[in-house]
């Protein structure tokens, strides 16, 4: 699958690992970063997206996501978790569920990227949403290995569980452009929906453009 991500802010807030453990597979650890899981909301817009040796489809060409997500470990491999995927196109959904397996959820989005300043809203039919504004501002300096910057951003794996199976996927991009952010508004209900609380402010971070690709899940176990 090749797609481009767009307009996308990291937010994530300290969790309890023991906490985070009780809402997780039993095959996977708690990854943690200065003795803390952490639980990351990050809205985003899917862009070019499209399977390999297959033209865009349109009503996945161009779409909003938005996914609350950890950091796992399985046997030593770190990757991603997510709980949710909110989508703004129905065959994506379909497609994440069957194909990649992940707990897709079609949304409603309304966005309006304006310069510096994005608005982000999202609102599953009948269930919870999240609205959030923010102001993109300079770049960073580069991720470094051992950083937290570093931890909660370069990932390049996913875990799904299907079938009382754990699948792993991988995905290749280029190290992140980051940037400083200033969160203006912020309106979450998805986080509470997976059972846990994320208090107080949290770390905040854009992120310019990348070129992805990723690859079909394997079981490993």
């Amino acid at each position: 699958m090749r797609m481009t991500w767009k307009n996308l802010l990291f937010l994530h807030w300290r969790i309890d690992p023991a906490e985070m453990k009780a809402v997780l597979p039993d095959e996977l650890e708690v990854d943690t970063f200065d003795g803390s899981a952490w639980i990351g909301l990050v809205p985003f817009q899917m862009d070019r997206t499209r399977p390999f040796g297959i033209p865009g489809i349109p009503t996945i060409y161009r779409f909003f996501e938005c996914n609350v997500r950890t950091y796992v470990l399985h046997k030593g491999v770190p990757g991603v978790w997510f709980f949710s995927l909110d989508a703004a196109s129905r065959l994506a959904v379909f497609g994440g569920k069957n194909f990649w397996k992940l707990n897709y959820v079609y949304a409603n989005f309304n966005v309006d990227v304006n310069g510096a300043n994005i608005d982000y809203q999202l609102r599953r039919p009948n269930g919870p949403g999240t609205k959030m504004n923010w102001t993109v501002g300079d770049e960073l300096p580069k991720s470094e290995p051992g950083s937290l910057r570093h931890f909660l951003t370069e990932r390049y794996y996913l875990y799904a569980s299907h079938g009382k199976r754990l699948w792993r996927g991988g995905v290749f991009h280029k190290p992140w452009t980051l940037r400083t952010a200033q969160l203006n508004e912020l309106d979450d209900e998805l986080i509470s929906d997976t059972g846990l609380m994320a208090e107080g402010a949290p770390a905040c971070m854009a992120a310019d453009d990348v070129d992805v690709l990723g690859w079909s899940l394997k079981r490993v176990n």
